[in-house]
């Protein structure tokens, strides 16, 4: 129920944001409205831990089979922490937006309002069918609200594409669903095969890697640092939780074979390719891409290893940590502290809120997992970098915005370290390695951290390289060809069907589609 109250909150303040709009064009105390929406938004979530477990069903249909066919929220271990970083998250922006109050727009903070409360939806899915359906809701609320924004035909063409390659993702967690029905299992809960977690796997890959293609569209700098953010690290919670859920059941999943070490290898070598970018990027903003599909890949690999703590702790770190830095745009004095936070809640330090990401590095060991330690390595050396920047804007704020401002970034760094000492695990179940190895991470961070500011640099060479390979620009280009190809084969469709034999094809198509939705459904 909590979960519940807490989006009908954000999306009352949304309507009523729209409703003055309409109703007073010239009404300014937008901002206002949508703080308080937030404010009782992150306060309802902030007390819904007193109420764990709490399970809401929407609705169901078809009879109950081992796969569970109606939408149903949960609120647990899991979900809650998700639901708490991404209110924070939304409130943590919405404060640090007075310093650029007058350039954005109202639509901006409607807009972040209902993006988060899909993202709660999202984290508090309980059940495969319940992930589906909010992942779709998200993708077409983000390509209305860009749509709306873009007069550009080319943005638009952009935008367009991105929502394509994020459904491809879904249909991807689709025949992961299909499958599990098949081995009468569950994605999620209990025993989940091997190919199902691999389309999940996959699944999870296409959203994080659809980012980069989108992340860079919005021109107003002002609107990428704050609802780009919102958009980015929400779509990246949704995805996240169902990897943080896959990981608690990969226990009982048997990954024999050769295919599965290659693939945590290519993940692996993944997250040392977006950490060498990330360390290499010229700001936070043109960064941001690589940060989220850098811990993206450390997440996967964590859930391929069966850890649970380990990926839900780099998930929380990237939305936390990722939030802070992206939304401190102005870097003077306290505010330069406040960023440079961001820096514990990644460090892997002992009794900090990463600490047990390490568990990453338990047992089974494979020679892959260099790869992940230098990845750690570079992600916490390049945020260092960037969040000892100072700002070029050294102040000339009122004295109330330089209270708010702050106010809203110390709330990120804040609640991860109260959220870490709540998940805080054992010593004990802390391997001997982590502790090795966590030191080592700080060490050779601190170094590559030093070495850039003495003025080392990367060739640019090679950083123009990766980039280019990881814009995804080659993607876009196969997308083209397979929709040539599919338009082709549409042709050669409507040819058949207008012939002799049209009608039997259409019903046999009819009867198709019904076998295979009766299956999807559990029938």
């Amino acid at each position: 129920m909590f979960a519940l109250i807490s989006i009908t909150s954000l999306l009352l303040a949304a309507s009523l944001m729209t409703v003055m709009r309409i109703w007073k064009p010239g009404f300014g105390y937008q901002w206002l409205i949508a703080v308080g929406g937030g404010f009782a938004a992150w306060l309802i979530v902030l007390y819904s831990y007193t109420r764990i477990p709490e399970n809401l069903q929407m609705l169901s249909w078809g009879p109950q089979t081992s796969y569970s066919n109606s939408i149903q929220f949960s609120l647990d271990q899991i979900s809650w922490p998700f639901a708490a970083a991404l209110g924070t998250l939304l409130l943590a922006t919405l404060l640090s937006d007075v310093v650029r109050a007058y350039e954005l727009s109202w639509s901006n903070w409607a807009s972040s309002l209902v993006i988060i409360a899909i993202g709660l939806m999202g984290v508090y899915s309980a059940n495969l069918l319940t992930f589906v359906l909010v992942w779709v809701g998200f993708d077409l609320t983000v390509l209305i609200v860009l749509l709306l924004q873009f007069e550009s035909e080319r943005l638009r063409r952009r935008t367009i594409n991105a929502f394509f390659i994020h459904l491809i993702g879904t249909f991807l967690l689709l025949i992961a669903g299909v499958i599990s029905v098949s081995d009468n299992s569950s994605v999620l809960l209990e025993q989940p095969s091997a190919m199902a977690v691999l389309f999940v796997l996959l699944a999870a890959g296409f959203r994080f890697g659809a980012l980069p293609i989108d992340s860079q569209m919005l021109d107003d700098p002002d609107s990428r640092r704050s609802f780009g953010t919102i958009r980015s690290l929400a779509s990246m919670g949704i995805v996240s939780v169902l990897l943080v859920r896959t990981s608690g059941a990969m226990e009982n999943v048997n990954l024999e074979g050769y295919l599965w070490p290659v693939f945590f290898s290519l993940v692996g070598l993944s997250a040392l390719t977006y950490g060498f970018i990330w360390f290499t990027s010229r700001d936070e903003l043109q960064g941001r891409q690589a940060w989220i599909l850098g811990f993206g890949m450390l997440i996967i690999g964590s859930t391929m290893q069966a850890e649970l703590d380990s990926s839900l702790s780099w998930a929380l770190a990237s939305i936390f940590s990722g939030g802070l830095i992206f939304l401190a745009s102005v870097r003077h004095r306290i505010t330069l502290w406040i960023t440079l936070l961001g820096v514990i809640g990644i460090s892997t330090l002992p009794f900090t809120a990463a600490w047990s990401g390490l568990a990453l590095f338990s047992s089974p060991l494979r020679i892959s997992l260099i790869f992940y330690f230098f990845s750690i390595i570079l992600m916490i050396a390049g945020y260092a970098r960037l969040a000892a920047k100072p700002s070029p804007d050294t102040g000339g704020h009122e004295r109330w915005i330089q209270v708010i401002y702050p106010a809203g970034l110390i709330l990120l760094p804040v609640t991860h370290l109260v959220i870490g000492l709540i998940y805080m695990p054992n010593v004990g179940e802390i391997p001997f390695l982590a502790w090795i190895i966590s030191t080592l991470i700080i060490i050779l961070a601190m170094a590559g951290f030093i070495w850039q500011r003495r003025g080392g640099a990367v060739p640019a060479g090679l950083v123009d390289g990766l980039s280019m390979f990881l814009n995804y620009s080659w993607l876009r280009g196969l997308i083209l060809v397979i929709s040539i190809q599919l338009s082709r084969l549409m042709s050669f469709i409507s040819s058949v069907l207008e012939g002799e034999g049209g009608i039997l094809w259409v019903i046999l198509s009819i009867v198709l589609f019904l076998a295979t939705l009766l299956i999807s459904i559990g029938n």
